[in-house]
């Protein structure tokens, strides 16, 4: 009798144990660079409890053996983990292989005029390729051979005019809203802050796509003085 009672009392703690929940820590990185992931929502689909990561990627919630966790997140693939005894997991999330919508330019009477290289084949831009041949993104402007210092800086400043038309239309509003999920001043903040150059942005390895990611990582951190638009200039050309 007292051998059965022990190995009841025995089966009925190891359910216990089990079935209990407990405080779960994990810990979230990006898949292949393992950095870690803030603002990363963590939810239990049984308690319906959430929480997000840290500025270090660290979350905690209450869970038992058999909850599911569901982690989503800005940029990268929801991911499903299946809670067994461990206390500490580590996660890691596969960004998100977001393809902005093409800019389209519809004003096409600003022209750079013709270069005069053979190679050029009457092209006024050429698109950068490597030793091989093979494209790889962007392009290389010839502002023309005996051409006047006059007619090449016309040339440098109708250009710089259309690539700024192009990050206008890429950064407005509207478009970046699409793709990150800030509004209304935080958004205005986000476009101020992070509006690149035209250097920048005509680089051959400029992904536009992995600019916006990496920079709202950079954005959700930063306090919010730091986040403040800077206070306009007076306009000192009225008087003149």
């Amino acid at each position: 009798m007292k051998r059965s009672l022990f190995a009841f009392i025995t089966i009925f703690l190891s359910w216990c144990t089990a079935y209990a929940q407990i405080p779960l820590t994990g810990k979230v990185y990006e898949l292949n660079t393992h950095i870690t992931l803030p603002s990363i929502k963590v939810q239990n689909t049984r308690t319906k409890d959430n929480t997000l990561t840290n500025s270090a990627g660290i979350f905690n919630i209450q869970a038992k053996p058999g909850d599911i966790l569901i982690l989503t997140g800005f940029s990268y693939q929801p991911d499903t983990i299946a809670v067994v005894s461990a206390r500490y997991l580590e996660i890691y999330l596969t960004p998100q292989n977001n393809t902005l919508k093409e800019v389209k330019i519809e004003n096409t009477s600003t022209k750079l005029g013709n270069l005069k290289d053979p190679s050029l084949q009457n092209q006024t831009v050429v698109y950068q390729r490597d030793a091989s041949g093979a494209p790889i993104g962007g392009i290389a402007i010839r502002f023309g051979y005996g051409k006047s210092d006059k007619e090449k800086k016309d040339e440098e400043f109708a250009y710089n005019k259309q690539v700024t038309e192009d990050i206008d239309k890429a950064f407005s509003p509207d478009n970046i809203s699409k793709y990150v999920p800030l509004k209304d001043l935080e958004l205005k903040q986000f476009i101020e802050l992070y509006r690149p150059t035209i250097r920048q942005f005509k680089a051959p390895n400029f992904d536009l796509t992995l600019y916006l990611n990496d920079c709202y990582k950079k954005f959700i951190v930063l306090p919010p003085d730091q986040r403040k638009l800077p206070a306009l200039k007076a306009d000192t050309t009225k008087n003149h």
